[in-house]
């Protein structure tokens, strides 16, 4: 039965990397400018917008995105006692122009991810992310995986375990999403997806939101308060969203609503793809491997 699992999962992952880079060879890259309404891939570079910055809770690093995940050793395991990604509205930039980036529901791929452990709780201090220069393609790759073995290392020290990834201001960035351009007659929805992310980011920093909207010192939002953050959402996504049109038309990529894939890497589209394929091929490769035993262990008992 365990066998069998196994191989329904191997089966899985391996048309999960065949579907995935299969959608990135088909979609052609377009230009922000002149993307067409719809489906559609784009690459640029990540930037911070302005307004309520987005910080990474473990390392306090400010970033575009981030995902974290805190674990508590028990025993020979680890169990999860808290995690979490933001989805809090960032943009990306061409040499045509700017786009939001609205992640929520997004697949993300990140190069900036790090893994260390303590012996109690502990922020910050270790997990340091940083774009260092370019020494070519060999001194990159040492010095990647000479990181990811000293993070492996220093994993199952503590009896916490923290892991965090981020995409940091001014990361190359692919994307395929739905992508739309809206006018002035689009001002309505527009301000409403805005806030809508501001808040959802907002909700995942309770302290700052309690410091800044819990009037009555209580420790929790109550709805008048709550009305006070809804009101202060809708003047930072106002002032953004003025901003925006100043430079034109506002354009937006977010997750499709019919259920296409919605990626995000701060890998370059190659790199990105090369992995997806390594992923269909150990996929495929473990199914054969599974399949085989399986059909052998069968075989044996008949």
């Amino acid at each position: 039965m365990f066998i069998t699992v196994l191989t329904i999962a191997a089966a899985v992952m391996g048309f999960s990397g065949l579907r995935r880079s299969r959608r990135i060879e088909d979609v052609p890259t377009a230009r922000v400018r002149s993307a067409h309404q719809g489906y559609v891939e784009l690459i640029g570079l990540a930037w911070m917008m302005d307004g309520e910055p987005i910080v990474a809770p473990l390392s306090r690093t400010p970033c575009c995105w981030y995902r974290y995940k805190v674990e508590r050793r028990s025993g020979k395991d680890w169990r999860l006692v808290e995690s979490g990604n933001s989805d809090g509205i960032f943009g990306l930039r061409d040499e045509t122009g700017d786009c939001v980036i609205d992640p929520e529901g997004a697949e993300v791929t990140t190069r900036h991810q790090r893994s260390w452990s303590e012996d109690a709780d502990s922020w910050g201090g270790h997990a340091i992310h940083a774009r260092l220069p370019s020494l070519g393609k060999t001194a990159d790759m040492v010095v990647d995986i000479s990181g990811k073995v000293l993070d492996g290392l220093g994993a199952g020290v503590g009896s916490h375990r923290y892991t965090e990834a981020v995409i940091m201001d001014g990361d190359p960035l692919y994307v395929i999403g739905q992508f739309r351009t809206l006018g002035a007659g689009d001002r309505g929805s527009t301000l409403r997806e805005l806030t809508g992310a501001v808040l959802r980011e907002w909700k995942q920093r309770p302290d700052t939101l309690r410091e800044r909207f819990d009037s009555n010192r209580d420790g929790k939002i109550d709805v008048d308060e709550w009305e006070l953050a809804r009101q202060a959402a809708r003047h930072e996504a106002g002032r953004e969203h003025a901003e925006n049109m100043k430079r034109g038309q506002l354009h937006t990529m977010s997750k499709p609503k019919d259920g296409r894939f919605f990626l995000l890497s701060n890998l370059k589209e190659f790199g990105l793809l090369r992995r997806y394929r390594w992923r269909m091929r150990l996929g495929f490769g473990a199914f054969l491997l599974l399949g085989g035993a399986a059909l052998l262990m069968l075989s044996t008992r008949l």
